[in-house]
């Protein structure tokens, strides 16, 4: 589970930090664009212009309008008048001129970014939440049915009769064997597993194991041996066993060894 956690943990920094990345670029990319849009409104804007008398370049905004002139007949009375120039009433002016060069404020594209960087951000939670429930599941249903096995009432049945059992002590485990045998009074029982508890010098529990008997199916007077290997490192002082059925519930056993075979349980 913490190799689970880690892992998303890494996904997660790794998102944020190429989402960090991806939000500097597009800001960049924005800034030169909003430059470039700005120099080339400039430019427009004081493109030159010839003037036919001198030859001459002059720089003149494209908003700036030229009236045509406009001559008027000259009496006799008057001498050599120049030309009066008719300027354009401000009411004629061409309509989205006046905000040629207007900046329009665009809303800040933050939001959506926000947006985006939080939906990526749940969907990563998500995929971590459900990972670490597919694994914790599993120990939970274990837990669950081991407690529920442990409850289980002992099954209304013959006790089973165990006629002999061994042990052997090695470096990192006790094997126990056995002969354990249905009653002719018994009802038949079909795979019975045999169960080992171990304790330890001081009475405390170390470990127990369990493992299914040789014969799958026990009708009433059939014997059936049986092997349990427990892993254990520390040192046993005394075991005890028993039988339940597939699905955890207890049958009761009784000691029919002969008095000069009897083990510690």
């Amino acid at each position: 589970m913490d190799t689970i956690l880690l892992t998303v943990t890494a996904l997660s920094l790794a998102m944020a930090a190429s989402m960090t990345l991806i939000v500097v670029k597009l800001l960049r990319q924005e800034r030169a664009r909003s430059e470039a849009r700005v120099a080339a409104l400039g430019a427009m804007a004081s493109d030159p212009v010839i003037d036919p008398s001198t030859g001459r370049t002059t720089p003149v905004p494209r908003r700036t309008r030229v009236a045509p002139v406009v001559s008027r007949p000259r009496r006799a009375d008057q001498g050599i008048q120049l030309d009066d120039l008719e300027i354009r009433p401000a009411e004629r002016t061409v309509a989205g001129v006046a905000q040629l060069f207007a900046h329009a404020d665009e809303p800040s594209p933050w939001g959506r970014r926000l947006v985006v960087i939080g939906s990526l951000a749940v969907v990563v939670f998500a995929i971590g939440f459900a990972a670490v429930s597919g694994t914790l599941h599993p120990a939970a249903s274990n837990a669950a049915a081991s407690t529920s096995a442990a409850q289980a009432p002992p099954l209304n049945t013959a006790p089973l009769e165990l006629l002999s059992l061994h042990h052997v002590q090695e470096a990192q485990r006790l094997v126990i064997t056995g002969v354990v045998q249905n009653p002719r009074s018994g009802a038949t029982l079909s795979r019975v597993v045999a169960t080992a508890f171990l304790f330890g010098p001081d009475g405390t529990f170390l470990t127990s194991s369990r493992a299914p008997l040789d014969f799958t199916t026990l009708t009433p007077g059939v014997e059936s041996p049986f092997v349990v290997s427990v892993p254990v490192a520390g040192a046993v002082a005394r075991y005890r066993i028993g039988f339940r059925t597939e699905d955890g519930r207890v049958i009761s056993h009784v000691d029919r060894r002969a008095p000069d075979s009897l083990a510690q349980k």
